[in-house]
């Protein structure tokens, strides 16, 4: 059983009246049809609280609705006890005492970190002004020192760690709001920030460190709204969560005492059973469908490793052990310092992501938004991306046998909405993996290369996915799985390597990949 780490300063049952935020029967419909189908939430002072949902339930909407992007149809909102009339504005409640973090953070890489917060006090008073940049930076500088932030303010948003970067685009949020309520001459109250998904391209050891900031703000009496698919971090972290589904309220829950399996419950609607190893009764052939010999990179040192064909062979170590650069060394998104890759016995002399794809091998990075896809244009556009020059004819393209494809692999994988005419940044995050894994998967690989597969993924989507790597392993094809996630090696891989200072420091195979011999594992790697 995990329970939360910490102790709420705030009541986390208090009534209307001492709510930070209290959400009642809101409605947001399109076209007609429900997003949100009359949700309730509360959140109390000094308290985290999860919002936990399975992909397209409705959590993005209400997050739209509370920033002004989308207006509600129905409902109540009240903030510190008062009525707040709707609609709310462009701002959202921003003015209320709310802010927000998204998962891209908001953050131009090429601006300092003083910019951006000059940037919002030149917002704030809507007018261009002189800025005084000296003063901006002692600002900035004791705002860092009081939450613990070891960065520069006149640091590049782009020279930053991803930790370093959510932790200044929350502690930017808060100030923003310090800001807003000096310059309007009013006392302090409880704030509420909004989280949305900050951690889901991080590894453990920055989630904690993240975590240790948004501690800082709950001791000062703030609360925090947590967005998240990570069912762990909701229990390790939380003080309550809500889980909506379909639209609307599944429950309200005290984490402390809440079991895994229950919150499982809640999201998806039905029981799940325990984690299982997999039971394909297919056997990995003797054949070598990739190698690598003497690999070595930034991070991987000198190491060597066989797949056969049928397989899924997994990697996994702590942040910095290697695992995070295996995949991209091998397809040849980073350079090697030196080494060889050799596909069904062929060294691959200048690996490049075109030799790779030559060879039928495919990538799914960890990044799918930068690096896995293109966000901007339409689920179609991106599910084609492989098969154009295979359906490039007379001058022009065959987009009728391009949307066929696209349109089946979208109902086969349970992709929604199933309109691949709609852009690709507008599905959920678990719909966006599933189409990239189909439309490599279309390609009939002959080894996938996955890092972080369902990373910021639902429970839900999270087996969709284990199903179609395991049925594509079951015709044939290898599978090099790259994660720090032990659930996800426990449901999918034949083999685990352990990683640890850029090595292979072990192995467990078959039923010994458990989560306690993963952990001890990896563990007693570190120490060898």
């Amino acid at each position: 059983m995990s329970t939360p780490s910490h102790v709420t300063t705030g009541a986390a049952s208090g009534g209307p009246g001492t709510d930070v935020l209290r959400i009642a029967g809101l409605v947001k419909r399109f076209n007609g049809v429900p997003a949100l189908g009359g949700v309730d939430l509360a959140v109390a002072p000094g308290e985290v609280h999860g919002l936990l949902g399975a992909n397209g339930c409705g959590k993005s909407t209400l997050i739209k609705v509370l920033a002004g992007v989308h207006d509600a149809d129905e409902g109540q909102v009240f903030v510190l006890g008062e009525q707040v009339p709707m609609p709310f504005g462009s701002d959202g409640l921003r003015a209320r005492g709310l802010s927000f973090v998204h998962q891209d953070l908001g953050l131009a890489d090429a601006a300092t970190v003083v910019e951006h917060f000059a940037l919002d006090g030149i917002s704030s008073k809507g007018a261009v002004a002189r800025i005084p940049w000296a003063q901006q930076r002692r600002r900035v500088a004791e705002l860092l020192q009081r939450f613990g932030v070891a960065v520069d303010p006149d640091a590049r948003i782009d020279q930053l760690t991803p930790v370093h970067r959510a932790m200044v685009a929350i502690v930017r949020a808060v100030a923003s709001q310090e800001q807003l309520r000096e310059e309007h001459g009013g006392e302090r109250t409880p704030q509420l920030l909004i989280l949305d998904e900050p951690t889901v391209f991080l590894p453990k050891a920055d989630v904690d460190i993240l975590f240790g900031l948004v501690d800082r703000l709950r001791q000062q009496g703030d609360s925090v709204l947590f967005v998240s698919h990570d069912l762990d971090e909701v229990l390790e972290f939380c003080d309550r969560v809500t889980v909506l589904r379909d639209g609307k309220l599944a429950g309200t829950r005290e984490v402390a005492g809440l079991q895994r399996p229950e919150l499982v419950e809640l999201i998806l609607g039905v029981q799940i059973g325990d984690v299982q190893r997999p039971t394909d009764d297919h056997r990995a052939r003797p054949e070598v469908a990739l190698s690598v010999s003497d690999l070595t990179g930034e991070m991987v040192d000198g190491v060597d490793l066989t797949i056969h064909p049928g397989e899924v062979v997994g990697v996994t170590g702590l942040a910095g052990s290697g695992i995070e650069e295996i995949t991209d060394l091998i397809y040849g998104v980073r350079a090697a310092k030196h080494g060889t890759v050799s596909v069904a016995g062929e060294v691959v002399k200048h690996p490049t992501p075109a030799a790779m794809m030559s060879r039928h091998i495919v990538l799914l990075p960890a990044d799918r938004k930068t690096l896995g896809s293109a966000p901007r244009l339409t689920v179609l556009e991106n599910m084609s991306l492989p098969f154009l020059d295979g359906d490039f004819q007379g001058g022009r393209l065959n987009w009728k046998r391009l949307r066929q494809r696209a349109e089946e692999a979208t109902q086969r994988l349970r992709v929604k909405p199933q309109d691949t005419t709609a852009l690709f940044s507008s599905l959920s995050g678990g719909n966006q993996q599933k189409a990239l894994l189909g439309k490599w998967l279309d390609t009939q690989p002959a080894v996938m290369l996955l890092a972080e597969p369902t990373q910021g993924v639902d429970v839900g989507a999270r087996r969709e996915i284990f199903r179609l790597v395991r049925e594509a392993v079951g015709a044939g094809a290898s599978v090099l799985c790259a994660t720090s996630d032990y659930e996800q090696l426990v449901q999918l891989a034949d083999r685990v390597l352990i990683f640890a200072n850029g090595q292979i420091r072990g192995e467990l195979v078959g039923d010994q990949i458990t989560k306690d011999a993963l952990t001890t594992a990896i563990y007693a790697g570190v120490a060898a």
